[in-house]
């Protein structure tokens, strides 16, 4: 059983337009679902994020779903997943270091590394992690378990949602139904990841030279 909900999750993105009848406005709840889950918990981030965004906005073009409530709720998913991301991070950290496996993973050294990191490069590190694999699922934890400012975090990680969602569900809107793109989905989500990815690798070198500079 665990294993069909599993599979099932895993192809969200591919099998949303069969649901929609069948479920009708708790679609929308199981798109929230799916996204929150991902980014929340590290175990969970197979199931499928940017493809079940652009797939959601491709919909929304042919008023099968409302692009407004979608672009909503995966805000809100997507903000209250890293927060509870964020507070996993704290709790652990709170952990005694006989019990806290961590510990053996993330010195004290490498505790304050990471948290130097944070301070140096917050606006661009927590914004657009959500736009590079892993670090999506990485970035809120470690801010959590490093102690960095929580209000601090939030404020740029809404940044990052609302420009990942605007991104992907807009990308889906606007390019899903041109059947280019349609017959090559994967590639087209390669190209946008690419794209993307090369804009937060900039943004990142941007930021470090603004540093080195100030510091010199």
């Amino acid at each position: 059983m665990l294993l069909e909900i599993i599979q099932f999750l895993r192809e969200i993105d591919q099998v949303i337009f069969y649901y929609i009848k069948e479920l009708g406005l708790y679609i929308y709840i199981l798109l929230f679902a799916v996204v929150f889950t991902k980014t929340a918990f590290v175990i969970l981030t197979f199931l499928p994020g940017d493809s079940t965004v652009f797939t959601s906005g491709t919909l929304a073009a042919i008023d099968k779903l409302d692009f407004m409530t979608l672009l909503i709720i995966f805000i809100i998913a997507t903000t209250l997943a890293d927060s509870s991301n964020y507070f996993i991070g704290k709790s652990i950290r709170k952990i005694p270091p006989k019990r806290n496996l961590f510990r053996r993973f993330l010195s004290e050294e490498t505790n304050e590394k990471a948290l130097n990191f944070l301070e140096n490069y917050d606006r661009v590190a927590i914004t657009f992690s959500r736009f590079v694999p892993l670090m999506r699922t990485m970035t809120p934890f470690i801010c959590g378990y490093s102690g960095f400012s929580y209000g601090t975090f939030l404020r740029y990680n809404f940044m990052g949602a609302v420009l990942w969602t605007v991104v992907w569900l807009g990308g889906g809107f606007l390019l899903g139904n041109i059947p280019w793109v349609e017959e090559n989905l994967v590639l087209t989500l390669t190209i946008i990841s690419i794209f993307v990815f090369s804009f937060t690798g900039y943004a990142y070198v941007k930021q470090f030279k603004k540093k080195a500079v100030t510091a010199d």
